[in-house]
């Protein structure tokens, strides 16, 4: 995927239809009308998303993740957006638990 620097990246955390889904495709169309902004959007629910194991393997090999799952379709959207929008719900005060393994394997 092309790099381009006005690309804005909208990320559902939550693992439910509609709700915050609906809320980040919302803010993303606004970014688009009100500021020109490229938008995508990309969501968790319904995806196989592993946890980080922290074995290094991103560390030691400079590229990916020794888990492909399906937070495969998402790494070259993630690397060519110049802006990133989470939506999530709250959970015990937290983001989502399928949110949150995507921040930590990205």
């Amino acid at each position: 995927m092309e790099e381009n620097n006005n690309l804005l990246l909208g990320i559902s955390g939550s693992p439910r239809k509609q709700g915050t889904e609906t809320a980040v495709l919302y803010a993303l169309d606004y970014a688009s009308k009100k500021f020109g902004f490229e938008t995508e959007f990309w969501t968790v629910r319904a995806k196989k998303i592993n946890f980080c194991i922290h074995c290094d393997y991103c560390i030691r090999e400079k590229k990916g993740c020794i888990h492909k799952d399906d937070l495969m379709e998402v790494y070259d959207k993630l690397r060519a957006a110049k802006f990133l929008l989470f939506g999530t719900p709250v959970f015990q005060g937290n983001l989502s638990a399928q949110l949150k393994a995507v921040i930590d394997r990205c």
